[in-house]
């Protein structure tokens, strides 16, 4: 019995380490521009995202698809659109040059549509795409995401999701890939 409770007490800090939507998409999200290369470090230091350069007036597409539940100007971030997906995450795009044709609040939006550009438009040093990603109004590290790190609440690649179970013959939990081969 004990070691039952030790190998699901483990499995719950490992589901912990993440909210529920967030684990669910380790890689799995569209690069939403076609960056020539990225400019920050992410979340941190200050910065609420990451930054990809791309010329400006450059195509940016939504990363997943879900619904716009914003697009205008928004303080630093300039022209900016958030998009609500069904996970209940929000990806948000900021600095654009200008929206695509029907990109306003209440929108469905596919993965890879193309949502707006490039610009420089609110507080930018040059052209590029601010993207982020938030859950529960936290602000997380867009990179693991992207497949661009790997996810720091599982130990597998990027872009590999990871299920962690308890069995009842061991403490020790079983791993299972669950992406789809």
């Amino acid at each position: 019995m004990r070691k039952i409770l030790m190998a699901c007490s483990f499995v719950t800090l490992a589901a912990m380490a993440a909210p529920a939507a967030a684990t669910d998409l380790c890689g799995g999200m569209l690069m939403p521009a076609a960056q020539l290369k990225t400019v920050s470090r992410g979340v941190g230091h200050g910065h609420s995202g990451l930054d990809l350069m791309a010329p400006y007036g450059s195509p940016i597409r939504a990363a997943l698809g879900g619904t716009v539940i914003f697009s205008g100007t928004y303080f630093a971030y300039g022209s900016m659109i958030d998009i609500r997906h069904d996970n209940g995450m929000v990806t948000r795009y900021g600095h654009l040059s200008k929206f695509a044709p029907g990109i306003r609040p209440g929108a469905a939006v596919e993965t890879g549509e193309l949502i707006g550009h490039i610009g420089t438009s609110g507080r930018a040093s040059g052209a590029h795409l601010h993207f982020e990603v938030r859950v529960e109004g936290k602000t997380l590290d867009p990179k693991p995401y992207l497949g661009l790190a790997a996810c720091p609440w599982v130990s597998s690649p990027p872009g590999r999701p990871i299920v962690e179970e308890a069995r009842a013959s061991d403490s020790a939990p079983i791993r299972r890939d669950v992406r789809p081969k």
